[in-house]
């Protein structure tokens, strides 16, 4: 399937949006960690310290070697897979895996949808997120996290113009100033909120060491990224084009700098709605449009679907988690399935 703008959703529905119903049925749950290695961090004040509460303090000393640069994936596999390659999961900046296993307000994720169409699925927590840890600031960390706050996530998600974070926060403050249309079910951004965690600048490079460890223990697979993620999936997609059989870039806050091989793997990039209203993702937009010229330029086969372009308005850069965030996944699915029937 070639995704191009000016066709109809609706032509296209029923060949490639197809909505699962089946209960999922798995033979196995694991959770491991791949990559990092072992450095020697000092730096570490050894003063006495107080571990419960009451207690006497002891001389607790965190000077000596650690384990730096891991990664933490869960994979659920199925008991009969019905699609014949693994599907991983990589979240954006500022988020763990979790942001794949449901919706703010309660509803299903891109995890369910590709466990219910018969995928086996990784989803993983990158290096310096979530369950794969962060090493020590600043004895190893050279720079001071980034903690996003509810109003900058606001803006720059694209659930409301700049200036519209309302004051007080209540659920029908936030549906008066979101977007008009808004997929973003924006009465639960407190609930979102409190999945964020701290990220890093400058660490990409170990972020991506780790995710090739994970690429050479699962194998040939498919991977979907969703903002740094995507990036990250096209990135590796480059440098591992006999590992990843195909990738989708769901809105990626970048693009490789380096040149796309010839006979690579077939990528799609999907986008949501007002891109247009904010320079920021004009520049990530426009990045990722040059980056899938390059790679046609290589044969490499390259689609890009603009939920706008197809009749959908209203979607937030978190179109994972926006109301119509299963059809947009069944979208995926449809292309996915095309490729490997």
């Amino acid at each position: 399937m070639h995704v191009r703008p000016g066709r109809s959703l609706a032509a296209n529905a029923a060949k490639w949006m197809f909505m699962p119903d089946n209960d999922i049925v798995l033979k196995r749950i694991r959770g491991f960690h791949v990559g990092g290695r072992r450095r020697r961090i000092t730096g570490f004040d050894a003063r006495p310290r107080s571990r419960v509460p009451g207690d006497a303090p002891v001389a607790i000393d965190m000077n000596g070697d650690h384990m730096v640069g891991q990664l933490y994936a869960k994979e659920y596999l199925q008991s009969d897979a019905r699609f014949a390659l693994p599907v991983l999961l990589w979240h954006g900046g500022g988020l763990s895996g979790a942001c794949w296993e449901d919706t703010p307000e309660g509803g299903a994720g891109w995890l369910d949808y590709f466990l219910r169409d018969g995928c086996d699925v990784v989803v993983s927590d990158a290096f310096e997120r979530g369950r794969a840890s962060f090493p020590p600031y600043p004895q190893f960390l050279s720079s001071p996290p980034e903690h996003r706050s509810l109003e900058a996530v606001w803006h720059h998600f694209r659930f409301g113009p700049g200036g519209s974070y309302p004051d007080p926060l209540t659920p029908e403050s936030l549906r008066a100033r979101a977007y008009p249309g808004q997929q973003f079910p924006v009465e639960s951004l407190e609930q979102f909120g409190r999945q964020f965690v701290p990220r890093w600048a400058g660490t990409d490079e170990f972020a991506l060491r780790a995710y090739a460890e994970l690429l050479e223990k699962i194998g040939p697979c498919v991977v979907i990224g969703h903002s740094q993620g995507g990036s990250f999936a096209l990135e590796c997609a480059r440098r591992h084009p006999d590992l990843v059989r195909a990738v989708v870039a769901v809105e990626p806050a970048a693009a490789p700098a380096g040149e796309p091989g010839a006979g690579g793997a077939p990528h799609l990039f999907v986008w949501g709605d007002r891109i247009d209203d904010n320079p920021t993702w004009v520049r990530y937009r426009d990045a990722a449009l040059r980056y899938k010229q390059r790679l046609q330029a290589q044969g490499v086969r390259a689609d890009w679907l603009s939920l706008p372009d197809h009749g959908v308005g209203g979607n937030s850069h978190m179109l994972i988690m926006d109301r119509n965030n299963q059809a947009i996944a069944a979208m995926v699915g449809g292309w996915l399935r095309e490729l490997f029937p």
